[in-house]
């Protein structure tokens, strides 16, 4: 009995040793997929088409997207919206946000409120608020957008 009680001992700090290497392993392999300080420029952005409901109203390009030490599902882009288009309608998500209008016109839905923007404009939501751009002007839009969620 007394042989059983020493095994049984050492049996589960096996097992719990074993419990903490994967999760140790598993918390590195997390961290390395963080996003690592860099700068990019606007000619290694890759900007892909962008269709809402099968219909094409854009071009959307990210810089970055992925976790920080503070915050995850950060991402940051660039979009071309072409004139009398939406990337979607008003939406929510669990990210804030901030979009800067760089060119062109149109209006931003944030939180009940719409507001006619044009180039310098900033629009920063909260989460969970509903929020959208539309472009009423005659040129695409031409905006950036930082979206993140807090760890937490």
């Amino acid at each position: 009995m007394q042989l059983w009680k020493r095994w049984g001992f050492a049996g589960l700090a096996l097992i719990l040793a074993a419990g903490w290497s994967y999760r140790e392993m598993a918390f590195a392999r997390e961290r390395a997929a963080d996003l690592s300080p860099r700068t990019i420029n606007l000619d290694q952005v890759e900007m892909a088409g962008f269709s809402d409901k099968g219909q094409a109203v854009g071009q959307n390009g990210v810089y970055l997207a992925g976790d920080t030490p503070a915050s995850t599902k950060f991402v940051t882009g660039r979009f071309v919206l072409q004139p009398g288009k939406s990337p979607h309608a008003p939406h929510t998500h669990v990210e804030e946000e901030v979009m800067i209008i760089e060119r062109g016109h149109g209006e931003i839905f944030c939180d009940g409120k719409t507001t006619k923007i044009g180039p310098g404009s900033v629009m920063y939501t909260t989460p969970n608020a509903p929020h959208g751009i539309t472009n009423t002007g005659d040129e695409p839009i031409v905006f950036y957008y930082v979206k993140w969620a807090s760890r937490k």
